[in-house]
């Protein structure tokens, strides 16, 4: 089981066990115990306990969800970056005088991009990184050199050297989007503010509260507070789960550079490379 499916199971499963044990004891303990003792001893009272927990806990949510969501923007940036920087290295190419290195860098571009979407993507999902793009993309810098290297592009070619280094700059930016940013310890330390205020909630009710009324208000906080660490966690992994971002701009752009393209592709539909028997497909854990 990956790492988000793990916290996301831990939360639900300790939310739920901590609100059911917690009414439980509520039902059974405390409030038989608060029939027969309405006396105040010397000490803090619920509330003030209750209190800095409950503040604690909110802050901490809040805090951790403003900085996801905006992980979760920059995923969004880092692949119009990517699409944007690959369209441009694809239009690049066509400057190119030389007509066999250009038809043929430009169906790697193509190829490029269906990998990403394809290939790359659904990796990015499970924390890794696709080798196909990585294919590709040698392959078109590999030509750009060339045509740098070459009197008649050597303009040209240098060009296209750099924008492809935009675009290999701007993959790399959407990889590290890929890895969490909350550490297993922050996740923990919420899940403990949450589960402590919960329980105090659901344990230490004043008797003039009904039990119906104290279970609903526990029950909806639990599911607030609950939901807030679920999506918490989704956020942070921006390329899977409920709010995962789908590779729109790049199938966008993929689709208007191959209507530009007459001759078939060195690559299939999911971007793996046609007439290449060495080539194997993989992936490798992101670092």
């Amino acid at each position: 089981m990956q790492y988000g499916a793990a916290v996301s199971v831990l939360t639900i499963l300790v939310v739920v066990l901590a609100v059911g044990g917690a009414l439980a004891a509520n039902r059974w303990i405390w409030r038989p115990r608060q029939e027969h003792d309405r006396t105040r001893g010397d000490g803090l009272t619920t509330t003030e306990v209750a209190v800095p927990l409950l503040t604690l806990a909110t802050v901490l949510l809040v805090f951790v969800l403003v900085q996801v969501f905006s992980s979760w923007s920059s995923a969004g940036q880092a692949e119009t970056a990517e699409a944007t920087a690959t369209l441009l290295l694809f239009r690049e190419a066509q400057l190119l005088s030389d007509a066999t290195a250009r038809d043929r860098m430009r169906a790697d571009v193509v190829c490029y991009a269906t990998s990403v979407a394809e290939q790359e993507w659904p990796a990015m999902a499970d924390q890794r990184i696709s080798n196909v793009p990585t294919y590709w993309g040698d392959r078109a810098r590999a030509a750009a050199v060339e045509q740098a290297r070459s009197a008649a592009n050597a303009t040209t070619g240098t060009e296209v050297v750099e924008r492809d280094g935009e675009r290999a700059a701007a993959r790399q930016r959407r990889l590290a989007e890929a890895r969490p940013t909350v550490p297993l310890a922050l996740n923990l330390l919420m899940l403990a503010a949450v589960t402590g205020t919960l329980v105090i909630m659901a344990v230490a009710s004043a008797s003039v509260v009904r039990p119906a009324v104290h279970a609903a208000i526990v029950i909806t906080s639990a599911l607030i507070f609950g939901a807030t660490l679920l999506l918490v966690r989704d956020f942070d992994q921006p390329y899977s789960g409920v709010t995962g971002r789908a590779p729109e701009q790049t199938r966008f752009v993929r689709d208007l550079m191959a209507a530009d393209v007459r001759d078939p592709l060195p690559c299939d539909a999911a971007g793996l490379p046609v007439g290449d028997p060495a080539f194997r497909a993989g992936t490798s854990a992101l670092r």
